[in-house]
């Protein structure tokens, strides 16, 4: 029997239409979880790496790619209401879903990580005289409690920390302009680790993929309606994606840095954001908790929801120590390829196998491993690394896309049932 916390989120089932949520609220939580410092310290890579004018172009055709997967992804979380641990039992059955649901485990602990370390460094770039990894505790143990009390919390500190971090990214922009002369200025910046316009695209697409893609179904799983969640995702990531790795574009070639905290310190405003930079870091790193914990939950049904967060917490807090952190630019190509394939495979589906419905997820018969979905995801990241036509985020999207698509119909086994 599921626990009163456990009711509230619905991890292991739909949520009804009578709790569904409204239209800001929901703006508001996303806002918050795309409002991500990581997003920032690759939109520094970018701009240490292209030349202005490819720069933007190269953010912005992320995002546009971003936009597509996310409106995708919400669309399938608002027509089913389930988690994303549970949509893909849908596309590679009751035991073949273990593997991507430890996927989301590993990359959300791999994000909680990262946030924690970036508010012990952003503290040790303030206040010289306190260590790191002491304020990594502190700060991963405070994360991890307030990730305990789910999508509500994370409504009330994201309405608090979305504008905050959007009014000290203005004034960085603002400053960065009149540092270098204006976009004349920016243009006679010469990269200092170029990048191909392609490996810009990827690193953009790569810093919300997990976003995009594994959070989104488990937020919009409470919008009221299909257009509801394409708006939402719209407005994230054209909007808020877009705003939020240009602040670190625009940083970093202003300053010469990619750490978000390094330039806000060459700016003076390091101690003025400062707690509005922690406050940021903390409510993405909630939601990380939350989606994770979510995912875990739809399969381990014995553990309850609120042992498996502070297992996370525990975890991610062992990985900033042992600086996982280092390892970021590795981590998000990573993610570039392994996880927008993926929904490759989600998004066919909710065209093609499932078109007639979903089903109930307790009665539904699965097959214990779907291994056209496996076939598909892996056509896709084959695709990603070894035929890279064009850009490579969206080919193995299409490809894990096609394929699935076209052995779904070859077998003729669509429907809850096959």
């Amino acid at each position: 029997m599921a626990n009163a916390n456990e009711d509230k989120e619905f991890s292991r089932d739909a949520v009804p239409l009578d709790q569904r949520r409204g239209f800001f609220s929901l703006l508001v939580v996303v806002l918050g979880l795309v409002f991500v410092v990581t997003s920032m310290q690759v939109g520094g890579i970018i701009g240490n790496g292209l030349p202005f004018n490819e720069a933007i172009g190269a953010v912005v055709l992320s995002s546009v790619i971003l936009t597509v997967l996310g409106a995708f992804m919400g669309v399938i979380g608002a027509k089913t209401g389930l988690t994303f641990g549970l949509l893909t039992r849908y596309s590679f059955g009751e035991f073949g879903t273990w593997i991507p649901v430890a996927i989301v485990a590993v990359t959300t602990i791999g994000w909680f990580s990262i946030d924690a370390f970036l508010i012990g460094a952003s503290t040790n770039s303030l206040f010289a005289s306190i260590p790191v990894w002491p304020i990594v505790v502190i700060s991963g143990v405070g994360m991890t409690l307030t990730a305990l009390y789910g999508i509500g919390w994370m409504t009330k500190l994201s309405n608090l920390a979305v504008p905050l971090i959007a009014l000290f990214a203005i004034i960085s922009i603002v400053y960065s302009f009149v540092s270098v002369g204006g976009i004349e200025g920016f243009q006679a910046i010469v990269p200092a680790s170029p990048i191909t316009f392609s490996q810009g695209v990827s690193l953009g697409v790569g810093s919300y993929a997990v976003g995009a893609i594994m959070f989104t179904p488990d937020i919009l799983r409470f919008a009221k309606s299909k257009g509801s969640a394409i708006y939402i995702m719209t407005i994230a990531m054209m909007i808020g994606n877009t705003f939020v790795v240009l602040f670190g574009t625009i940083g970093a070639l202003a300053t010469g840095e990619y750490d978000i905290a390094n330039i806000l310190r060459l700016q003076g405003l390091l101690a003025p954001a400062f707690l509005v930079l922690v406050l940021n870091i903390w409510s993405t790193a909630q939601g990380c908790v939350y989606t994770g914990s979510l995912s875990l939950s739809s399969k381990i049904g014995s553990v309850k929801r609120e042992h498996i967060v502070v297992a996370f917490g525990v975890v991610g807090i062992i990985l900033a120590l042992l600086g996982f952190y280092d390892h970021f630019g590795n981590y998000i190509n990573f993610l570039a390829s392994l996880v927008p394939t993926l929904a490759g495979v989600l998004i066919s589906d909710y065209f093609v196998k499932y078109r007639a419905g979903y089903g109930d997820v307790a009665t539904v018969r699965f097959a214990p491993v779907d291994v056209t979905g496996f076939a598909a995801w892996l056509a896709g990241i084959l695709v990603y690394y070894y035929l890279p036509l064009g850009m490579p985020a969206v080919t193995g999207v299409v490809a894990s896309f096609l394929v699935r698509t076209v052995l779904v119909m070859a077998s003729k086994k669509q429907g809850v049932h096959a």
